[in-house]
């Protein structure tokens, strides 16, 4: 009551009448999405962990051991892992307020093994749906001649490995061009020396935090603050795995016939680095917000598009 009361206070003016609807659209979105990951909570609660050596074809929950022969290497934290994601935003203003804008997102995953005392099986995480905890958060503040303190930055301790520095975050930013010189560099096309020298130039104006865009160029000369969050599945680390068990059409040897990946049937595919308790409390935890904020929505927004055809 106290919900819909502070709705139609806020409502008192002339309201659009695409603010109630798009409050119940975004309301029924999320209550779907939350009994998805109901669903997917109550799939992992009666899908019982089994033995690498036990599995047989069909949904099966395995854990054990990250492995596999080729790791990627995870770009800032720079640690060996079989999954990565980097978020890089921008800090703005807008309107007088400050906010984040995302410039940047960088994934990539291979194949890898869960190995436990009874055997391994391969994993291929395609449109797996990963529920990591972050492996590096912090932020790069614009250089100045005097700084007091450091920008904020947090590195998960299990990882043993120190926070990036703002030279590595840095060098980060200007990878695109880097990966590019580089490429123009072993390349014998007409032009490459020429397109090299250019690529030089705009990194060096990046760095300076001159960019240019579709929206012409921009001289703001590093006075922007850039915000970092990176997870990832680590090499040789306990991991639980919730997916769909077939053929291994490419098999290595004996041991090596089956496969987890994302069914054709039942969707849920899920890699965790966390415990199997914590997975579960993960899930339920998800979908109670999604659905109470669903609700919510749904219920103001339909209260307010009365309120405001005067039937309410």
């Amino acid at each position: 009551m106290s919900i819909l009361m502070l709705t139609f206070a806020t409502s008192s003016g002339h309201v659009s009448p695409l603010i109630p609807l798009a409050m119940v659209g975004i309301g029924i979105i999320l209550f779907i999405v939350g009994f998805m990951k109901y669903r997917e909570y109550r799939v992992l609660a009666d899908t019982p962990r089994i033995p690498v050596r036990s599995v047989s074809m069909g949904l099966s929950h395995v854990a054990g051991t990250s492995t596999g022969c080729e790791p990627l290497i995870s770009p800032l934290t720079q640690v060996p892992c079989y999954y990565f994601e980097v978020k890089v935003e921008k800090k703005v203003k807008k309107d007088d307020k400050e906010t984040w804008e995302t410039t940047h997102r960088d994934r990539a995953e291979v194949p890898f093994y869960i190995q436990d005392e009874t055997g391994k099986i391969l994993v291929n995480p395609q449109n797996a749906e990963y529920n990591l905890p972050q492996a590096f958060w912090g932020e790069l503040q614009p250089p100045a001649l005097l700084s007091f303190g450091h920008a904020p930055r947090k590195v998960d301790p299990s990882l043993g490995v120190p926070a990036p520095t703002d030279d590595h975050l840095r060098a980060y930013l200007n990878g695109q061009f880097s990966g590019a010189r580089a490429a123009l560099q072993g390349s014998n096309m007409p032009g490459a020396k020429v397109l090299d020298k250019g690529l030089a130039v705009a990194e060096k104006m990046q760095m300076l935090g001159v960019s240019i865009g579709s929206g012409g160029i921009s001289m703001d000369f590093g006075n922007q603050t850039y915000r970092f969050t990176e997870t990832c599945l680590p090499a040789g680390r306990t991991t639980n795995v919730l997916g769909t068990c077939t053929e291994n059409p490419t098999p290595t040897d004996e041991g090596d016939r089956n496969l987890i990946k994302r069914g054709e049937n039942e969707k849920t595919f899920l890699i965790s680095t966390k415990s199997e308790e914590k997975l579960e409390g993960s899930l339920r935890l998800q979908a109670i917000v999604l659905i109470l904020i669903g609700a919510v929505l749904i219920l103001g927004g339909t209260a307010v598009g009365l309120h405001t055809a005067h039937m309410l």
